[in-house]
């Protein structure tokens, strides 16, 4: 099928501007995802050399305390027999690593969420946008963009616990640098410095950051020309290490910012608090930023969103 270019969106008069309701069908619940192929799994396969595995999950709890007043996740093993156990584990999908699903977010101005979905179908069932559909179909070429190790490389200082903004040129120039190109289907993966450095913060430096209105990220730049750019290049999911994908504080009455632009409009899957730091050194030694990702969500139905369950294997 031809694809609209992002200029060329929307594909009817009717609907909101620079949204791809409609490219799919009426009915769509991958978004982006769609850009994966089934040929473009077995073209990531090929990319698998050394049979390295990278996890990108961070482990369940790992923020004390969970951001943005977020509930920490609670485990308890449940005895089954004298030599036998259970266990039972309640958590936020959001708390750790995280896909947000296209019930995460709705545009604040047209109030709705991806394919012209109302809060009253997310909250009744979310049955047309749920992370179930996203189950099987989250496998394909990855791409590591190493923005916060490019801007050390370059000699500018940065600190991913304030609001850095990596522009796209920055993104652009990055993997001219690395050599890998963006292609079509990809899943891509930004690493601009967060979970690496927030990991060095002692206990009370985390209790200070976790609230909402305190919280300081880097991130990239949430601009028409990001998401065009994104779009264009058929990007199928992009997943960050820092809280947010943009950098934060964001204002959320200004639509605007990169969730409307990526989730309600175009179905862009974004990914936050992902562990990227081994995958970049690895990257940086053997000069392949490209990889196969492997992701998993939950199969729940009407999900709003899951962990990633994912690795990248090189």
């Amino acid at each position: 099928m031809k694809i609209p270019t992002f200029e060329e969106l929307p594909i009817r008069k009717d609907l909101p501007a620079d949204c791809s309701w409609g490219v799919f069908g009426d009915n769509d619940a991958l978004g982006c995802l769609n850009f994966l192929t089934a040929e473009g799994v077995v073209e990531a396969a090929g990319l698998v050399k050394s049979g390295k595995v990278f996890r990108l999950d961070a482990r369940m709890g790992f923020a004390k305390p969970p951001l943005f007043g977020r509930p920490a996740p609670e485990h308890t093993v449940v005895p089954l027999a004298p030599m036998a156990n259970d266990d039972i584990v309640h958590f936020n999908t959001q708390e750790s690593s995280q896909w947000d699903g296209l019930g995460h977010v709705g545009h604040v101005r047209h109030e709705r969420f991806y394919g012209n979905v109302t809060i009253g179908e997310v909250r009744g069932g979310n049955a047309k946008l749920g992370i179930h559909h996203w189950a099987d179909k989250f496998v394909g070429r990855g791409l590591l963009i190493d923005a916060f190790g490019f801007r050390k490389a370059k000699g500018r200082p940065v600190n991913p616990l304030d609001r850095e903004v990596y522009t796209l040129k920055e993104l652009q120039a990055a993997i001219e640098h690395q050599g890998n190109p963006l292609k079509p289907g990809t899943i891509l993966l930004v690493r601009t410095g967060w979970m690496e450095s927030y990991e060095k913060l002692t206990a009370e430096e985390k209790r200070a950051i976790a609230p909402m209105e305190k919280m300081r990220s880097a991130g990239i730049e949430a601009s028409r020309e990001m998401v065009a750019w994104l779009w264009n290049n058929r990007v199928a999911a992009i997943g960050t290490d820092c809280p947010a994908v943009e950098a934060v504080p964001s204002d959320f009455a200004d639509e605007s910012i990169l969730h409307y632009r990526a989730l309600p409009l175009l179905g862009l899957p974004l990914g936050e608090l992902f562990v990227l730091a081994p995958l970049a050194e690895d990257c940086a030694r053997d000069r392949r930023y490209e990889f196969m990702v492997v992701s998993a969500p939950l199969n729940v139905e009407g999900g709003i969103a899951s962990p990633p369950n994912a690795v990248a294997i090189k």
